[in-house]
């Protein structure tokens, strides 16, 4: 299968790719008046998009960090059959390859590299920080274990090619995916598993928070991580969010949290 596009944070969207995305999809980058030589790179959640993370973006400038925030494949679409199309061939490799070149993308130049991610973007992240390609890591609600009946159902049914409705039940606007599809939903299992058995190769420090009613990604997640990074780990928790920790109730201190975590890694 041929690899599939993600988009860049440091590139401008060609004008074609731009008329397909929803207005949110649109890759961010927040260059300070005065920047340090560092950024951090914000990775959006499974069916979501730049949007989710921007309040991180924002947090993060406004104390000179530069940052960005790409579009991974397969997400951010406007039409529903080219959501399903782009949605149904995203894969394990295809997501790490794109969180891989935009690092690249950064170390060019800044001479040191973070990572945030939420959800999905946290596992994606927490892989980054195994592979040694980040100089500090900071997560929220990451993507390390799924609800159980998931867990359970996705192995057995995500080789039949099939999409269910899942219209978001937030009290925000959150421009997502109102549908998951059988294969997206095993390449967001696969990458689950994958980082959670290299957090043991993690040297960087790292930043984790979470919500204990989160009702996507137990809180589980939080104590594995403590019993298996063997380096520096800092937690937070935000019980009066839900999933989408930076656009819920405590968002602005989620967002003030990762921000200063990374102003200490970065500035201090």
């Amino acid at each position: 299968m041929q690899q599939q596009s993600y988009f860049s944070g440091f590139t401008p969207l060609p004008p074609n790719i731009e008329a397909q995305l929803i207005p949110e999809a649109k890759p961010q980058c927040r260059q300070p008046s005065h920047p340090v030589d560092a950024l951090v790179i914000c990775m959006h959640g499974f069916t979501g998009n730049p949007y989710e993370v921007a309040p991180a973006v924002s947090a993060l400038s406004d104390r000179n960090i530069p940052a960005v925030a790409p579009l991974l494949p397969g997400h951010g679409y406007r039409e529903r059959s080219k959501q399903e199309q782009e949605f149904s061939r995203i894969t394990l490799e295809g997501m790490l390859t794109a969180a891989r070149q935009e690092i690249a993308q950064a170390r060019e130049r800044y001479s040191r590299v973070g990572m945030f991610g939420f959800s999905m973007g946290g596992a994606i992240s927490l892989t980054m920080a195994s592979e040694g390609l980040l100089d500090a890591c900071a997560v929220a609600a990451p993507a390390l274990r799924l609800p159980r009946k998931a867990e359970l159902l996705i192995p057995l049914l995500s080789w039949a090619n099939f999409t269910m409705e899942a219209p978001s039940s937030e009290p925000f606007y959150l421009p997502v995916y109102d549908f998951h599809h059988s294969r997206a939903l095993r390449t967001l299992w696969q990458l689950s598993g994958h980082a959670r058995r290299r957090l043991s190769e993690i040297r960087c420090p790292v930043l984790a928070v979470h919500s204990h009613n989160d009702p996507t990604v137990p809180p589980i997640v939080l104590g594995m991580m403590h019993r298996h990074i063997p380096t520096e780990l800092e937690t937070a928790w935000f019980d009066d969010s839900g999933h989408v920790m930076l656009l819920d109730v405590s968002g602005p201190e989620v967002s003030a949290k990762i921000s200063e975590f990374f102003q200490h890694q970065f500035l201090d």
